[in-house]
């Protein structure tokens, strides 16, 4: 025998530690199944940090990855892949075994003969007693391994009319240019396996099972849909509106809480009237910019930009029932007083009985749109457009007296580090090749106090109208302890609590020199997460279950 080059015991060693190695990253085997549902922990960033190539079961690209064949194709002959032909005869009942909540699309029924193209149907339909009928698997096809959340067939995330697209290969004259609101009772069939009846029952709760035939033509709303013109979000009215029972479908919003798909067409947006009425007085509606919210602040609806205002007429309390509350941003600048002799004022900028108001800066008319030149752009719908807030500051007050050091420029002409910058905030110079708030110190106790005093408004709801700056809960605190592997990114905490720059990195690009510290500091409002459309791209560093 040729001699071994090394003990045959480290060649044990070696075969143990590829054995320890395959178990910890191969996919489970047959033998080895994740129940359907049970993946609690699976992605839990305080187990570790997870191999990309296995999602787990319920998540990821491939819902069913980590399924047992077994599961849906019964107990296999060794060596026999799973085909179509061992799945149960009744595979509507194979799937409802999991997806118990009701489908839009009638299942078990025979295609109809408009959805027929020179005698070939476009779609796989059922076997067994199903034969020749719309099965679950004749749109979804369950072993798409790819980003297509609702797992369908021919499905193009490129092509803006969504999941709908699936739709128009059987029916090629029912949707495209057809809307179900039209008020024609041949329409009612669009969402209704039969007609309805004509007066339905009056304050009915709205149905849950209804979501899905609004989200067959909506599909591509955003998740901020209901930023601003929530009404439920302020506690108050969400209590009132609980007893009568009429906007909740099983304790929670869906579209019908307020729209109404049988509304005229002159209703903007099918808004239920009584919807309307309730919104009226909620603070946490959004009511800038959006035509159909004119009552939060007038009597009546405007005629021709004349309309009494509620509260009397006083625009400051008009204003401060939502931002003095914690649904709105509050302003830091003061209202109701004389102007000091420290300041200008021009004659654009009205006073009201020689005090400041709202309406000294804010023009009221500018917030009805968005179509004119003064309004684009004009995201606050001041008085006058000029490059920044604070040049809007310096039209009274003067510049010299107020400009102070940006504590973000850290760097010289030469990109070297200005020390007497980084002492704006930290008691000493932090090492910029170390990464962790550990050898992190501050002149105040709570570094927000930096933050705030610049950027003001943003403690008890931001974001989503939330007060984050607090002790995170345990896992909050693993997925921030795990960010550095999980997403590549630090998450800083400070003391044990969120702080503004546990998102936000106060950093000039160039002066952090761990990638991970470093992310956001070349991004216009410093996030260390990527923004996107939605709130949700932001969040997923701590809310990694969202």
């Amino acid at each position: 025998m040729r001699e071994t080059p090394y003990p045959e015991s480290h060649g044990r060693l070696l075969l143990i530690l590829v054995v320890l190695l395959l178990t910890l990253f191969l996919p489970p085997a047959n033998g080895a199944t994740v129940p359907a549902g049970d993946t609690a922990g699976m992605n839990d960033p305080a187990a570790g940090a997870l191999s990309n190539d296995a999602p787990p079961a319920g998540s990821g690209p491939d819902p069913h990855g980590r399924l047992d064949c077994a599961e849906c194709h019964g107990e296999q002959t060794a060596g026999q892949s799973p085909s179509a032909t061992t799945l149960p005869a009744d595979d509507v009942q194979l799937c409802q075994g999991c997806h118990p909540v009701a489908h839009l699309h009638p299942l078990g029924v025979a295609p109809q003969p408009w959805s027929v193209q020179e005698k070939d149907f476009p779609l796989p339909l059922g076997k067994g007693i199903q034969e020749g009928r719309i099965v679950c698997l004749t749109c979804h096809m369950i072993h798409r391994n790819d980003q297509n959340p609702y797992l369908l067939r021919e499905f193009d995330p490129r092509d803006g009319r969504g999941r709908n697209a699936l739709c128009f290969h059987c029916h090629l004259d029912q949707f495209p240019g057809k809307s179900p609101h039209s008020g024609d009772t041949a329409d009612c069939k669009f969402c209704h396996v039969s007609l309805p009846q004509q007066n339905p029952p009056p304050a009915a709760p709205p149905d849950a099972h209804m979501q899905a035939a609004c989200l067959l033509c909506h599909s591509n709303l955003p998740d901020a849909h209901f930023a601003g013109v929530n009404p439920f979000l302020d506690e108050t009215v969400k209590q009132e509106t609980l007893k009568g029972q009429i906007f909740f479908a099983d304790g929670r919003v869906v579209c019908t809480s307020c729209h109404s798909p049988h509304a005229g067409r002159d209703d903007k947006f099918l808004l239920r009237p009584d919807y309307l009425a309730l919104a009226k007085d909620s603070r946490a509606m959004n009511p800038h910019r959006r035509n159909y919210l004119c009552l939060s602040c007038h009597l009546a609806k405007p005629v021709k930009e004349q309309a009494p205002l509620r509260d009397g007429g006083d625009t400051v309390k008009l204003c401060n029932r939502c931002h003095h509350s914690e649904y709105a941003r509050p302003d830091i600048h003061p209202v109701e007083i004389k102007p000091s002799h420290n300041v200008r004022i021009p004659e654009d900028l009205p006073l009201q009985d020689e005090q400041l108001t709202c309406a000294t800066c804010h023009d009221s008319l500018l917030q009805m749109s968005c179509q004119n030149d003064a309004a684009r752009g004009n995201p606050y719908f001041l008085r006058r457009k000029t490059e920044s807030r604070n040049a809007f500051c310096f039209l009274c007050h003067i510049a010299e007296s107020y400009k102070r050091l940006n504590p973000h420029k850290q760097l010289n002409e030469q990109g070297e580090i200005v020390e007497k910058t980084c002492l704006f905030c930290h008691a000493a110079i932090p090492d910029v090749n170390y990464i962790g708030p550990e050898r992190v110190s501050f002149i105040v106790q709570d570094p927000n106090e930096y933050c705030i005093g610049c950027h003001p408004g943003f403690t008890g709801n931001h974001p989503a109208g939330v007060n984050h700056l607090v002790a995170p809960s345990p896992k909050i605190k693993a997925a921030v302890r795990t960010s550095v592997q999980r997403i590549g990114v630090e998450l800083p905490l400070y003391k044990g609590k969120i702080i503004c720059a546990t998102c936000h990195n106060p950093h000039q690009e160039g002066v952090i020199k761990i990638d991970a510290a470093a992310t956001g500091t070349e991004r216009a409002n410093k996030l260390r997460l990527k923004p996107g459309r939605n709130l949700s791209t932001e969040c997923i560093g701590c809310h990694w279950d969202k």
